[in-house]
């Protein structure tokens, strides 16, 4: 396994680029506000839009994995859509709270580094399944797709067990979904307000 791309890597580096994009957008603005506030008004509108599927994704998937991420092959939900449902619903989230800066910049620069950080990680974990799960992996793949989901397989069980204990600790990494986007908001209030400065600009 490649340490750069594991789970711990990725949140470590996370929160540093998080700490870093934090205070840069404590001191931007959106150009759109002047020039142009209702693209303004549409970038937010859907930046929360996809705030909302990114969080109801996640809870959705950390339902069909609480308790069973790595101890089964799960291919029923949205693992029956796609086979990286929660890294799809984790994009859409990010990107929302990108979207939230009322700024075409930071939506690009997420995804691309979204595209080429998760790339190897998808990868990286394929391997670790296919070499766990075997056939069963290898007959998975060849009917769900990797990334963008397809609706010709879904399936979901009338009934499905799931650990309480673990998908509260889900329910608590979802909230900051919110939470960021939120304080995203805040920074855009404070600096209307004269409270922080504004010292970058962007589109």
């Amino acid at each position: 396994m490649n340490i750069l791309f594991s789970p711990r890597v990725r949140t470590v580096s996370s929160r540093v680029i998080g700490l870093i994009l934090a205070i840069i957008l404590a001191l931007s603005f959106s150009k759109w506000h002047f020039q142009a506030a209702f693209i303004e008004h549409i970038l937010w509108f859907f930046g929360w839009f996809f705030v909302g599927i990114g969080v109801m994704g996640r809870i959705w998937c950390s339902l069909y994995i609480s308790g069973f991420k790595n101890a089964k092959l799960v291919t029923d939900g949205p693992y029956s859509l796609c086979r990286n449902p929660l890294y799809l619903f984790s994009y859409l989230g990010g990107v929302g709270i990108m979207l939230i800066t009322e700024t075409f910049i930071f939506p690009i620069v997420f995804t691309l580094y979204f595209l080429c950080y998760y790339h190897f990680v998808i990868r990286q974990e394929e391997a670790f399944l296919s070499e766990k799960y075997g056939t069963a992996y290898s007959d998975y793949i060849k009917t769900i797709p990797r990334f963008l989901p397809s609706f010709k397989n879904f399936k979901e069980p009338e009934f499905y067990q799931v650990s309480p204990k673990h998908f509260r600790i889900f329910l608590t990494q979802v909230v900051w979904f919110i939470w960021v986007a939120a304080l995203v908001q805040l920074f855009d209030e404070l600096r209307l307000h004269g409270v922080l400065p504004s010292l970058f600009s962007w589109f």
